[in-house]
């Protein structure tokens, strides 16, 4: 039993532990909040120059040669890159034949998506690089003319992305991730789309055609332009 006299100094241990407690605990929150801010801080770092974002399905026949001819084209114009093949609840062998691609290019990397659509979303959330690249197996297995070039603009600080429809979408990935987060994009209609998206959040947009108008919006205003011949 304890006395009178004893109550206090219980009283004081018991106090003292609870300050423990919870000094421990705001320093265990401090820790995780310093944790968070670092591993924010490194996904804004890139650690490429763009990084390729190719959603796939039942691609077998064209994600293998997609995947191949990106990165050689980028490997010839001297940009370090990441290939992000994003897994859309694919059913076939498309995963096979990415796996045969691992020696040759050593920067693809194999993730899935919650589901069809996703695609884009999950790998601009992934991305490391200064740009992303977003196209799609039966675009990348034929050509990429004109990313590249769009690529180095975008690099050199001449614009904030670049909107080539049903064919690609060139974008810088800090400034332009509001615009892909939680975004539904599928087939080549996406590019229409990402472009509305990126031209709503007042980004400098190039976009162009099959009939040869290109169009910028820098800040609130959109200039059109058209090119002849």
């Amino acid at each position: 039993m304890v006395g009178p006299s004893e109550q206090p100094d219980v009283f004081n241990c018991l106090q003292s532990c609870s300050d423990q407690g919870t000094l421990w605990k705001m320093t265990v929150e401090s820790s995780a909040a310093r944790l968070l801010l670092l591993a924010e801080a490194m996904s804004e770092t890139p650690r490429f120059d763009v990084s390729v974002i190719l959603p796939f399905g039942d691609d077998e026949e064209a994600v293998g040669i997609a995947v191949k001819r990106t990165a050689e084209h980028l490997r010839g114009l001297g940009l370090s890159f990441e290939v992000l093949a994003i897994d859309e609840d694919s059913g076939d062998n498309s995963h096979a034949v990415l796996a045969l691609l691992r020696a040759a290019v050593p920067e693809l990397r194999v993730t899935h998506a919650p589901g069809r659509g996703r695609g884009v979303d999950v790998g601009a959330a992934r991305a490391q690089g200064t740009l992303l690249l977003v196209s799609t197996p039966d675009v990348a297995s034929g050509a990429l003319d004109g990313a590249g070039d769009a690529c180095r603009r975008l690099l050199a600080g001449d614009g904030d992305a670049e909107v080539a429809l049903a064919r690609y979408t060139v974008a810088h990935r800090i400034r332009a991730m509001a615009a892909f987060r939680g975004a539904r994009l599928i087939a080549s209609a996406m590019h229409r789309r990402l472009a509305k998206r990126l031209q709503m959040r007042n980004l400098a947009v190039r976009i162009s055609g099959p009939t040869g108008v290109a169009a910028r919006s820098a800040a609130s205003r959109l200039r059109a332009f058209a090119r002849f011949g």
